[in-house]
C-alpha cells in the first residue's frame, strides 16, 4: 500500500515512491492518496483517510505500508498503534534505504546504509520505548532482528560509534588515494547526476568498463574509478552515487566517503535527461545544481545533456535552452552514451577544462 499526502495532484513523489517500491521487490495492491496544504500533524493523513488505510489494510491483506513522507516519530508511533504490530510501516527515507540495500556490494557502501538506518530509527524507537505497554517486545525492529526496543537503543548507540569510526578511517584513506592521484597529476573528472541519467553508461564507454546498468534508481552505490586518456591528456574518471529529489540529509551525511569524490573533482560533469518533461528537467537541474554546491563547491562544471537519441531536434534545443537559463556560465554539450554520439566532442571540452586549470 502506497500512502502519500501532496499539496498537489500531481506529485513527482508519487511516481518516485512507486518506482522504489517495484524496484525493491513489493507489488502494489492500493494506493491513499490526500491532498491538503499540510501534513496531519497526528498522522499525516487526516482522519479519513486514515480509516480509509484501515479499510483497504484489511480487504487486501496488505502487511507493507509505505509512505511518500518522511514521517515523524509521534507520527510513525501512533501510525503502528492503530495499523496493528502485524503491519510492517516504512517512509521514503527507509525506502530508499532498502533499495540501498540491494544495490550494495562492498562492505563500505554496507556500512553507510546500516549507519544512515539506525540514526534515522533511533528517535523511532525511543517514542516506542516512551510510551509504556505498546510495542515493548516487538522484535526485529531496523531490520536488525532478535532486539527488544530497549535493547535495540544500547545496541544502537554502540554500534552507531563504531560504524562512524570505521568509515572515517575509510575516508582518510580515500583522501589519501584521491590526493596521492593528484600528485602524479592524474586531474579528477566526477560524473554526477540524478539516479538513471546514465552517469554509468557513460563511465562504461569513456574507461571500456562494464559495470552494471538498468537495475533501477541507484545501481551504483561506491564509487568506482578510471585512469582515461583522451586528446593527449590522461585523468581519472569517477562514477557516484546518483542523486534523487530532496535528498535525505542523512543519507548525505553517511554516504560522504562516497560523494567525496565530488569535492575533491578538478571537474564535474553532471548529467541531465533529456527526454525528461521540461518541468522535470527543471527540477532535476536545480536540485543538483543545490547538491554540487553544498558537497562541491564552486567546482568547473559542464553540463551533458544526454539521451539526445531518444528526441527529436526541437525538444533537445528546448531542454538545451532550459538548461542555459538555470546555468547560464556551464558549457551544455548534448550527446547520447548510450549510441555514443558527441562523446568525443565532450572529451574534448573535459581536456580543454582541465588545460584552463593547470595553465
Amino acid at each position: 500500500m502506497i500512502v502519500g499526502v501532496f499539496s498537489m495532484k500531481d506529485d513527482f513523489r508519487l511516481k518516485e515512491i512507486e518506482e522504489l517500491a517495484r524496484n525493491s521487490g513489493y507489488l502494489i495492491v492500493n494506493k491513499v492518496i490526500q491532498i491538503r496544504k499540510t501534513p496531519h500533524t497526528s498522522y499525516l493523513i487526516g482522519p479519513g483517510k486514515l480509516q480509509e488505510l484501515k479499510d483497504s489494510l484489511r480487504k487486501y491483506g496488505i502487511k507493507t505500508v509505505i509512505f511518500a513522507n518522511e514521517l515523524k516519530p509521534g507520527q510513525y508511533f501512533r501510525l503502528q498503534r492503530d495499523l496493528g504490530l502485524e503491519v510492517d510501516i516504512l517512509d521514503r527515507v527507509l525506502l530508499i534505504l532498502n533499495v540501498f540495500d540491494k544495490r550494495a556490494s562492498t562492505s563500505e557502501a554496507k556500512l553507510q546504509i546500516e549507519l544512515a538506518r539506525l540514526r534515522y530509527t533511533l528517535p523511532w524507537a525511543r517514542e516506542l520505548v516512551r510510551l509504556k505497554g505498546f510495542g515493548s517486545e516487538k522484535m526485529g525492529f531496523g531490520s536488525l532482528g532478535g532486539y527488544p526496543y530497549k535493547a535495540y537503543l544500547s545496541f544502537a548507540r554502540r554500534r552507531i560509534k563504531i560504524i562512524e569510526e570505521k568509515l572515517e578511517s575509510m575516508k582518510k584513506k580515500q583522501e589519501k588515494t584521491v590526493f596521492q592521484r593528484k600528485k602524479i597529476n592524474l586531474p579528477i573528472v566526477a560524473l554526477a547526476g540524478y539516479t538513471q541519467s546514465g552517469k554509468t553508461t557513460l563511465f562504461n564507454l569513456l574507461t571500456k568498463e562494464g559495470k552494471v546498468t538498468g537495475l533501477g534508481p541507484f545501481t551504483t552505490l561506491e564509487t568506482c574509478a578510471r585512469r582515461v586518456n583522451a586528446h593527449g591528456r590522461s585523468f581519472i574518471v569517477v562514477d557516484s552515487l546518483g542523486f534523487i529529489d530532496e535528498m535525505p540529509q542523512l543519507i548525505l551525511d553517511a554516504f560522504h566517503a562516497t560523494l567525496v569524490e565530488l569535492r575533491l573533482a578538478d571537474l564535474i560533469v553532471l548529467l541531465i535527461d533529456a527526454s525528461d518533461a521540461p518541468s522535470t528537467i527543471d527540477r532535476k537541474l536545480k536540485g543538483s545544481l543545490s547538491i554540487i554546491s553544498e558537497i562541491g563547491g564552486d567546482k568547473p562544471l559542464i553540463i551533458a545533456i544526454n539521451k539526445m537519441d531518444l528526441i527529436g531536434d526541437s525538444r533537445l534545443e528546448n531542454s538545451v535552452r532550459l538548461a542555459k537559463s538555470l546555468a547560464p556560465s556551464c558549457d551544455l554539450v548534448p550527446i547520447s552514451a548510450k549510441k555514443n554520439v558527441n562523446v568525443d566532442f565532450l572529451l574534448k571540452k573535459i581536456v580543454e577544462k582541465l588545460s584552463m586549470q593547470s595553465s
